[in-house]
């Protein structure tokens, strides 16, 4: 229920996604101010067990970043006007954003699977072809991990982050500025991927190229 903003009232209905942790514990999304040791106290987390499972290099963390805790434990409620409320949440708030904010991260925009994990759209397209920036900002991570291959992730000037995976090589590196449109990789099937597409998440906004 946690990592799915769910409650014990919630009702679901067919085709709704749902995401099942890998282990017991707590997903989180990582925002603005955050640090890995506040987040491991929050959660009763262990700093090296959660560097460990997320494949961290260190303990530097960024925004958009999604950790799983493993073991880790919702904090208690407290209780507010006589209602229970969550200490945090772990869902990011939206930021609304216009239509027009971002591009198609591929030259031909041929979509090849509508809104799936973690508010995601994959593009398909030629191997070896560009991946564009979809907006502006500054690249936080370029990196691999098992499921999404090799994947960047951007930072927008209005906190959001975007997320490309199943990369076959890079162009850009973290701390570089890139326009909208710039290339900044090539599209691959690394990770677990059954072509060459790239997987393209927005996070803390609406992805805009879900129908």
């Amino acid at each position: 229920m946690w990592a799915n903003n769910l409650n014990k009232n919630s009702k679901l209905k067919e085709g709704q996604t749902l995401i099942i942790l890998p282990v017991s514990g707590v997903l989180y999304y990582v925002k603005k101010g955050d640090t890995l040791n506040e987040i491991a106290k929050k959660y009763s987390g262990d700093i090296q067990e959660i560097i460990s499972f997320n494949n961290l290099e260190s303990e530097d963390i960024y925004i958009g970043d999604i950790l799983i805790i493993p073991n880790g434990k919702i904090p208690t409620p407290v209780k507010t006007n006589k209602q229970y409320v969550q200490s945090s949440t772990v869902i990011y708030n939206k930021i609304p954003v216009g239509s027009s904010y971002f591009i198609c991260p591929t030259s031909s925009c041929k979509i090849s699977q509508y809104l799936h994990w973690h508010n995601a759209i994959d593009f398909s397209e030629k191997c070896g072809n560009y991946v564009l920036a979809s907006a502006g900002g500054t690249v936080l991570r370029r990196g691999w991990d098992n499921t999404g291959g090799n994947y960047i992730t951007i930072l927008h000037p209005n906190d959001v982050v975007t997320y490309y995976g199943h990369l076959s090589s890079f162009l850009v590196k973290p701390g570089d500025s890139v326009s909208q449109g710039t290339p900044i990789g090539s599209i691959g099937r690394t990770g677990v991927a059954t072509g060459c597409h790239v997987h393209f998440e927005v996070r803390g906004a609406n992805n805009p190229f879900n129908k």
